[in-house]
């Protein structure tokens, strides 16, 4: 008898359920695929990428390594960065918390310089800027939310 009633309900139920399953397991699959192919292309993109950055870096190595480049270092790029480190030490000591007033009494540039220090100590001893890109996994994952 439950036999009897179990065909009778996938006879009437199955011709239902069935097409949706297909439907709900090749869109799963699908978006598998999806996932697999950005997957993919990161892959790709992430190794033309740590190809380009050795390349660079043996370029770097070459270029550090000259004796001219090593004179412009100390001749532009030190003082800069003696005043740029000795004011931010003075004034982390002029904080409240420790002194309470300036204790090297090493003043700041004026205006348009201080933007010109920054720009030579950045450029001199700041070794590689973060570039936070897309990837194609992420951007697969934000268009199937």
């Amino acid at each position: 008898m439950l036999a009897l009633i179990f065909s009778v309900l996938d006879k009437i139920f199955g011709s239902i359920i069935t097409p949706l399953a297909n439907a709900w397991v090749s869109y799963q699959s699908s978006k598998e695929a999806g996932f697999a192919a950005g997957a993919a292309a990161d892959v790709s993109v992430e190794t033309a990428r740590i190809q380009a950055e050795v390349q660079n870096n043996a370029l770097k190595v070459q270029l550090y390594g000259t004796p001219t480049y090593r004179l412009i270092t100390i001749v532009a790029g030190l003082p800069p960065a003696f005043h740029f480190s000795a004011v931010f030490i003075d004034t982390i000591l002029a904080s409240d918390a420790i002194y309470g007033h300036a204790v090297l009494g090493v003043q700041k540039l004026p205006p348009p310089y201080d933007v010109f220090e920054w720009a030579i100590v950045s450029s001199f001893f700041i070794v590689h800027a973060v570039n936070l890109g897309t990837s194609n996994v992420s951007a697969w994952l934000g268009k199937n939310k």
